[in-house]
């Protein structure tokens, strides 16, 4: 097992602008994260699957074409984590919980996984707030066994804590021994900074260079600028100075595809961090998590997934899409390269 996360699996109600009602849909920031990063490289990945009494089992069989090593934590007692999403006009989406949520904990993956398993990952999808990061980074470092420990944790700090409050704490985090990649979208790093929301790409590399002096050199940034795609600020990793770059979104030159983009990021973040656990390399995971997040935009929930045809949404796989990607948008990584790397 080479990546987990600390996201929920939640079941979605979705109330669409146009009127429409889904029930029971596969969703939450774990969930996508694990299934992008199944697509990137099967089997190569963990997580832990609260299933309530009421857990659907079309939704488990679902889970299970994936091949994405989850672990069924089942309970008699208590309800699957769910929430119920309202879409409006102009991108508006408002979310809240309809049962309590259970949350996923460093004291869970080592219960569960065990030490053994917990020192084999390389990469970590952390979605929370920095005073979960902080607890998560103090329960890790209290293990003997984990000294000599030091995985990739890829950082999707919570929308609400992007906020002029807590720079400091975010400041002291990102200076930490731990190598981090922080996550933010454009909205939420710019309000972090206390500037506009950038609409156009040169504006979002100004608000990404923020970032070079907030955090130690080992550590980078991932800004994640939705239509705009995506950019990364890397670590000097031998470097004189942090490299910039940018990959536009999957669906940049076919937006009309685009139906649902719940759970983009997310995927986005699980495909980055499984394919930067397979090759180091932090502008191939950028444009695997751009691949698997246009993957999960092209329909309402998740994208349908077999593990075994390899096919995504009925169609092509994410080797085609790769290939695809690289061709349209000229990408001077070479495809053989990268399919070496990633051992596809």
């Amino acid at each position: 097992m080479l990546f987990t996360t600390n996201g929920m699996i939640i079941l979605d109600d979705i109330h669409t602008v146009t009127g429409e009602h889904y029930k029971d849909v596969l969703g939450g920031a774990g969930t996508y994260a694990i299934l992008g990063s199944c697509i990137v490289k099967p089997g190569k990945s963990g997580w832990i699957v609260d299933r309530g009494f009421d857990f659907p089992e079309k939704v488990t069989n679902e889970i299970n074409q994936w091949n994405s090593g989850a672990i069924f934590r089942d309970s008699k007692v208590r309800l699957t984590t769910r929430g119920t999403n309202y879409y409006g006009a102009n991108d508006l989406r408002q979310f809240s919980y309809l049962t309590p949520k259970k949350q996923i904990t460093a004291d869970d993956w080592i219960e569960t996984y065990g030490l053994e398993k917990l020192k084999n990952i390389k990469c970590f999808h952390l979605v929370c707030s920095p005073e979960r990061l902080n607890d998560i980074f103090e329960r890790l470092s209290e293990i003997k066994e984990l000294k000599e420990w030091y995985p990739t944790y890829v950082w999707e700090p919570l929308p609400d804590s992007m906020v002029k409050n807590n720079y400091n704490m975010i400041s002291q985090l990102m200076n930490r021994k731990e190598h981090i990649l922080i996550s933010p979208n454009s909205e939420e790093a710019a309000r972090f900074f206390g500037t506009v929301e950038p609409v156009e790409i040169d504006k979002c590399e100004i608000l990404l260079k923020k970032f070079d002096n907030f955090m130690n050199k080992q550590n980078g940034c991932i800004l994640r600028c939705g239509k705009l795609g995506s950019m990364t600020l890397t670590t000097f990793n031998g470097q004189t100075e942090r490299q910039l770059n940018h990959f536009p979104a999957y669906h940049s030159l076919t937006p009309e595809q685009v139906i649902d983009p719940t759970g983009g990021g997310n995927s986005f973040l699980g495909g980055f961090s499984m394919a930067y656990a397979l090759t180091n390399n932090i502008n191939i995971a950028n444009l695997c998590g751009t691949i698997t997040a246009g993957c999960n935009i092209e329909q309402i929930g998740p994208a349908k997934y077999n593990s075994l045809s390899g096919k995504i949404n009925d169609s092509k796989t994410f080797r085609e899409r790769l290939k695809y990607y690289i061709k349209t948008f000229n990408v001077s990584l070479p495809l053989e390269d990268i399919q070496k790397k990633l051992q596809i």
